[in-house]
């Protein structure tokens, strides 16, 4: 019984968090993912935190007087139910004070799904650069 009650708490406590936030799989190389997701941010945010170790990104501060809010961008590498290798980026809304509740952050999941394909897209689009780069100077080389 106290398994059961634990479990159904867990799950009432981690489903409004999870559904402010949005998920898209990308389908590169897992390692180089992050490091892409890094340059994008950056190259389109300002005041951007980072946490290498958990591959966390928290841009778009604002206050407010309920309390701070940020876009919050996480990149965890996993493979797909198919098998194939990539990584799952995540943008949600956190906050501190009253928005640390996860049931009180207003966040529009529109909004979140939107921001994660763009960075998918561009993720992407850079893997493909660099394997046309590797190709084009592979077939450069001269043959011995």
């Amino acid at each position: 019984m106290k398994l059961f009650l634990a479990g159904s708490l867990l799950l009432l406590i981690a489903f409004p968090a999870s559904a402010q936030s949005a998920k898209v799989f990308v389908k590169v190389n897992g390692a180089q993912c992050w490091l892409d997701v890094r340059q994008v941010v950056h190259e389109r945010s300002r005041d951007v935190t980072e946490d290498d170790q958990l591959q966390i990104l928290r841009t778009g501060h604002f206050s407010t007087p309920s309390g701070d809010m940020f876009m919050s961008i996480q990149v965890l590498t996993e493979k797909n139910d198919k098998g194939e290798e990539g990584c799952r980026i995540y943008v949600g809304a956190d906050g501190g004070g009253v928005y640390a509740v996860p049931s009180e952050v207003v966040s529009d999941t529109s909004v979140n799904t939107r921001i994660a394909n763009e960075i998918a897209a561009r993720v992407v689009a850079m893997e493909k650069a660099r394997e046309k780069k590797e190709k084009k100077s592979a077939s450069s080389q001269p043959n011995p």
